[in-house]
């Protein structure tokens, strides 16, 4: 394991020097990124596709919807502290139920669309006659706005999943259900729009009200440092150096140049990935790694990445860590104290996997356990699949949203919410049991 830790750890160093080798050619124009290299032995189907993954990689989410047939829309969103956060619509027909999907870390909107109309959940769930809303938390490359800050400054990055928790999230919240007419909606999180969203109904807890029920694809909330998480520890060593410590901003589409290169550097590149959320080579979809590039990463605040270092390394789910004083003076504790769980009344689903290395199997049910009504979690049935495969697998229809339909057919075959879902003491052993594969 040792030995695993150090090539890591020299894989990563090796990812950031290439990286700043590749930028600094682009930047000298030696790279040309629209150059066709297509093969002369392409049939007019392979050309084709290629193609249109190629447009895929380019497009805003809102184009991208509409090109595959979708009725698409663009809102924008004012916080309370004066964030203007873009919000994606794939509108329903008259009537339908409103249905809010938040991103994780370093994604946006995009990661609910961008594997294709027979993928992505924001299809699936358009699909199922459900009127779609994908948030953009506020930092990336959709939510880089303010009414008086500017995006260049300092002050603008002085935020964490905290903020987005209790800003960003009832925001939009509030937007969708003043648009569509409705007291509540549906809410699905990956990752990060898990952590958030339990931040905001621990600390905003009449936003429970507003929620139907909730979809938790790989939470992000409980974390111990293990030592699966080399990439984690190198990042946090990062930190404490003098140019890390300054930096304000990370992961803003740096990776298209470098990985794109050849097809080496696009394999280095899938590792790298692999190596911080699990390997996973049989759901991974390779030709369509150019549209991931397109859209990931889309930026993030130094300040989130460091959050979730600190609760890794303190085994503690809460609010920003800053120094003794100014602990004391904002939470009146030395150290700041732990969100509250049970206040997170929403009706909550988990959805996890066993080769997740951000979020182990043992922290999400230890998460499960302390929530305020858990109805039920799944244990994905494929040993294999890992963080990001919530998203990008291959099989993730079959693999996890049939169960996430199976549990809002639920709801849409019996409106008393209050009826069709256990109490938290019978909520321990749901729907038969954690891992059954749906067909």
């Amino acid at each position: 394991m040792l030995l695993l830790q150090v090539w890591n750890f020299k894989h990563l160093l090796l990812f950031y020097a290439v990286l700043n080798i590749t930028l600094w050619l682009a930047n000298s124009q030696f790279i040309d990124e629209d150059e066709d290299d297509s093969g002369e032995d392409e049939t007019p189907e392979e050309k084709a596709e290629r193609k249109s993954i190629e447009e895929d990689s380019y497009l805003t989410v809102d184009k991208l919807i509409a090109k595959y047939g979708y009725p698409a829309e663009v809102h924008q969103v004012t916080t309370e502290d004066g964030y203007i956060l873009t919000m994606h619509r794939i509108r329903g027909k008259q009537g339908a139920q409103p249905f809010f999907l938040q991103h994780g870390l370093v994604d946006s909107s995009a990661g609910y669309v961008i594997m294709g109309p027979n993928v992505s959940l924001a299809y699936l769930l358009a699909d199922n006659n459900y009127d779609v809303w994908l948030g953009n938390a506020r930092g990336n490359r959709y939510s880089r706005n303010h009414t008086t800050l500017d995006p260049d400054g300092k002050k603008f990055w002085e935020f964490s999943w905290h903020e987005i928790g209790i800003y960003d999230l009832p925001a939009m919240i509030d937007y969708v259900l003043k648009t569509t007419g409705f007291k509540r909606l549906q809410y699905a999180g990956h990752s990060q729009g898990c952590t958030a969203f339990f931040v905001m109904c621990s600390m905003r807890p009449e936003y429970n009200k507003k929620v139907i029920m909730m979809q938790a694809l790989a939470p992000a909330v409980y974390a111990q440092e293990t030592e699966e998480h080399p990439y984690i520890r190198a990042i946090n060593l990062y930190f404490n150096t003098l140019v890390g410590s300054s930096i304000t901003e990370m992961f803003h589409n740096e990776f298209r140049f470098l990985c794109r290169m050849t097809e080496e550097t696009e394999r280095l590149c899938i590792e790298a990935v692999f190596g911080i959320v699990g390997r996973n080579w049989n759901e991974f979809n390779r030709k369509m790694f150019p549209v991931i590039l397109g859209h990931y990463p889309a930026g993030v605040a130094a300040k989130q990445v460091k959050h979730f270092i600190q609760v890794i390394k303190t085994g503690k789910f809460a609010p920003y860590s800053y120094s003794t004083n100014k602990n004391m003076l904002l939470y009146k504790e030395r150290e700041p104290p732990s969100y509250n769980l049970t206040a997170v009344t929403v009706p909550t689903y988990v959805y996890y996997s066993k080769n997740d290395l951000l979020c182990h199997p043992t922290d999400v049910e230890a998460m499960y356990a302390d929530l305020g009504r858990p109805i039920g979690k799944y244990l994905i049935p494929q040993k294999e699949f890992n963080h990001m495969d919530f998203l990008w697998a291959i099989n993730v229809r079959r693999l996890v949203y049939a169960r996430m339909m199976q549990v809002l057919g639920k709801y849409k075959d019996r409106r008393n919410n209050a009826s069709v879902y256990p109490t938290p003491k019978d909520a321990t052993k749901p729907d038969g049991g954690d891992s059954k594969e749906v067909k």
